[in-house]
């Protein structure tokens, strides 16, 4: 046991996957560190893109319609942001807790994989109550939670794809 204790100081797969978790996490912490204004640059030009990719004809509109599909396409814009990229923080999280499930036992990795993300989306949505110009929204919570439920979808996904191929490899 004392030996295994040592060896996940050295263990790359364990020191890259709290990287990536941290890393995530300093990624989101920046974002809702932004102001409203610069939050809503950053998604304007998004929005640009894919306005001109779904309507070509988009300025040939009425001055509503074009203010309503720029208010629709900003909201699905913002909501799969949070969405993706707390499905990145699951997955990593997740991943983490492989990478320390072989120095340590851990139960319901999934479980606390998830309550960790979704810990971190409320706070997240705390923070942005000390960003000029922003709020924090509930259901915003409730959005970051299902992607980091959605990550470790994908994270369950991986492994059993990972496992099918090495079974199909030792046959």
């Amino acid at each position: 046991m004392k030996n295994r204790e040592k060896n996940w100081r050295r263990d790359p797969f364990y020191w890259g996957s709290l990287t990536l978790a941290l890393l995530l996490m300093g990624l989101i912490f920046y974002f809702s560190s932004q102001t409203a204004e610069d939050s809503s640059a950053s998604s304007g030009r998004l929005d640009a893109l894919m306005i001109s990719w779904l309507f070509p004809d988009f300025e040939r509109q009425s001055p509503e319609w074009q203010a309503e599909i720029r208010h629709r396409v900003d909201f699905f814009v913002r909501k799969t942001a949070h969405l993706l990229e707390f499905a990145a923080l699951g997955f990593s999280l997740r991943l983490h807790l492989q990478a320390l499930g072989r120095w340590r036992e851990i139960r319901r990795p999934q479980l606390l994989s998830w309550g960790i993300g979704t810990f971190y989306a409320v706070t997240d949505e705390l923070h942005q109550f000390f960003s000029a110009g922003r709020a924090p929204r509930p259901a915003d919570v409730g959005i970051d939670s299902l992607g980091v439920m959605l990550g470790l979808l994908f994270f369950l996904l991986c492994a059993v794809l990972i496992r099918h191929n090495m079974r199909n490899r030792n046959m």
